[in-house]
């Protein structure tokens, strides 16, 4: 069996920040995330030049960097299925209430950054709980609960290599960069459930973690991502809660976590590299997801 290809979906004209991955099968060929609507262009030369075109289109969730485009490639792929966790199933069939809720977030930027959603007819989704495979012949991608970053995402898992294909699981680790930024947006994030789901990768012995943003994290050992990831989310944790001491303000916060976060990389980022982060998950959105949270969690308690 073929090794997965990477497409890059040079999402909001950026370079290795935003992949969707090819798995073929003896039978079935599968398409892992979709990218947004926006980058449709680049997901479908990337497509004609696998020489593939997808029976499935499988998403790990249904924020519109994964599944934005997943409407308008059911269009150009009339016999392709969609696979998609089980509650996030009705917002790909009607996605008004999603692109709403991330109005919320973008604002006017909306159109330009993600080029809107279309829906799916829902006699096209298959929806997969924790353990449901999708079979492609002679290779099997198994769906696994990994919620933290959304209470709808799933984690693939590919038989026949061993490929963990982790969606926003593992946050964000770009291969030129090789720091792990946590992604962590309002309005569902939950920390508890986040490391949970880092663990649970891990149990699984995979033997590489693709993420979606971005691509294969080899030759760096599962273990040590999975501990870059969790500390990244204890550290973030810690500079918004010592924040919120002095201040309620949202931009207060992120920006007092962003000079935290750049004192803790010591200057190994450039300028560039933080963009390109900043394009996956920025600094405010995640400071907002934590606050968020940790509302929740005082308010429970």
């Amino acid at each position: 069996m073929d090794q997965p290809t990477l497409i890059d979906t040079q999402m909001h004209g950026r370079a290795g920040i935003t992949g969707c991955f090819v798995v073929r099968g003896s039978e079935l060929t599968a398409l892992v995330e979709t990218g947004p609507k926006s980058s449709l262009d680049h997901v479908l030369k990337g497509l004609a030049d696998a020489g593939v075109e997808p029976d499935w289109l499988v998403v790990t969730h249904i924020h519109l960097d994964h599944a934005g485009a997943a409407g308008t490639l059911a269009h150009h792929f009339p016999e392709a299925r969609v696979a998609v966790h089980e509650v996030g199933a009705p917002h790909l069939a009607d996605p008004s209430k999603l692109w709403s809720s991330a109005a919320r977030i973008y604002g006017d930027e909306m159109d330009e950054l993600w080029g809107g959603i279309d829906p799916i007819d829902p006699g096209r989704i298959t929806t997969l709980a924790d353990g449901d495979e999708i079979d492609l012949g002679g290779r099997k991608l198994t769906a696994i609960d990994t919620p933290g970053h959304a209470r709808h995402h799933h984690t693939y898992l590919d038989d026949v290599t061993g490929i963990a294909f982790t969606g926003d699981a593992m946050g964000v680790r770009l291969e030129d960069v090789g720091v792990v930024r946590p992604a962590t947006p309002p309005p569902e994030f939950d920390l508890e459930d986040g490391i949970a789901s880092i663990e649970r990768i891990r149990s699984l012995r995979p033997t590489e973690m693709w993420l979606t943003h971005f691509g294969s994290q080899k030759p760096q050992p599962v273990d040590e991502v999975c501990d870059e990831a969790i500390a990244a989310l204890r550290s973030w944790e810690g500079w918004v809660k010592e924040a919120r001491t002095r201040s309620d303000d949202l931009d207060v916060i992120a920006a007092e976590v962003q000079k935290r976060a750049e004192e803790d990389l010591g200057g190994r980022l450039t300028p560039e590299a933080i963009d390109r982060m900043e394009q996956t998950t920025s600094y405010r959105m995640n400071t907002w997801g934590y606050v968020r949270y940790l509302d929740r969690k005082a308010k429970a308690s």
